[in-house]
C-alpha cells in the first residue's frame, strides 16, 4: 500500500523564492563593490605598478616616455613601429587630440588604450587577419584594462593580451609593452 501525498506545503515555496531573491542581491552587490573598489584603485596620472609590470618593460626592450601636463605626448613610445598616437599604419592608434594610456605589441596584436577627455576606449588591430576594432567603454582591471564587446572580452596587460570569446580563450604575450608615466 502506498502513502497518500502530501499536499506542497506554500511557505517552503516562499522560503526558496526568498532565498534565491537574496543570494542573488548579494551577487549584485559584491560585484558593484569589485567594481568601485577596482575603479578607485586608479589614480588620475594611471601608471602601471607591480613586481610583473616593472619587470615587461626591461625583458621586452621597451621604455616609457613622458607626458606633459597638456595631455600631449613629449616623445614616441619605443616599442617599433609606434608614434605618439600608436601604431602607424593601422587603426591600432588614439585619434588625434586623444592621449595613449598604454600599448601592447604582440606576435599577432597590436593594441592601444586611449583616453579621451576621461572617456578610455580600446583600438586594436589584428596583423594576421588586417582586421582592427574600437571598443569604448574600457575600464580599469588590475595592472591593466578590460575591453568588453558583444562577441568577446579583451584584457589588456604589461603581459599581453588574453581574448576570451564563445569558442575560447586565446593569450597573445606582450613582445613590446609602453605604459603612460
Amino acid at each position: 500500500m502506498s502513502r497518500p501525498a502530501r499536499p506542497a506545503d506554500p511557505a517552503r515555496g516562499r522560503v526558496i523564492v526568498v532565498s534565491v531573491v537574496v543570494g542573488v542581491l548579494i551577487v549584485i552587490a559584491a560585484a558593484a563593490g569589485a567594481t568601485a573598489y577596482v575603479s578607485g584603485q586608479r589614480q588620475p596620472a594611471e601608471s602601471v605598478a607591480g613586481p610583473a609590470s616593472a619587470a615587461a618593460p626591461s625583458t621586452s626592450g621597451t621604455s616609457g616616455t613622458s607626458v606633459e601636463q597638456s595631455g600631449a605626448p613629449t616623445a614616441a613610445p619605443s616599442i617599433p613601429g609606434t608614434d605618439a598616437l600608436g601604431f602607424l599604419g593601422t587603426t591600432a592608434r588614439c585619434a588625434d587630440g586623444d592621449r595613449p594610456k598604454m600599448m601592447v605589441l604582440t606576435a599577432t596584436s597590436q593594441a592601444v588604450v586611449c583616453d579621451h577627455a576621461g572617456a578610455l576606449y580600446y583600438a586594436g588591430w589584428r596583423t594576421d587577419t588586417g582586421s582592427g576594432t574600437r571598443i569604448d567603454g574600457v575600464l580599469p582591471a588590475g595592472p591593466g584594462w578590460v575591453a568588453r564587446a558583444p562577441d568577446a572580452t579583451i584584457n589588456i596587460t604589461p603581459a599581453g593580451l588574453v581574448i576570451s570569446a564563445a569558442n575560447g580563450e586565446f593569450t597573445e604575450p606582450a613582445t613590446g609593452f609602453w605604459a603612460a608615466p
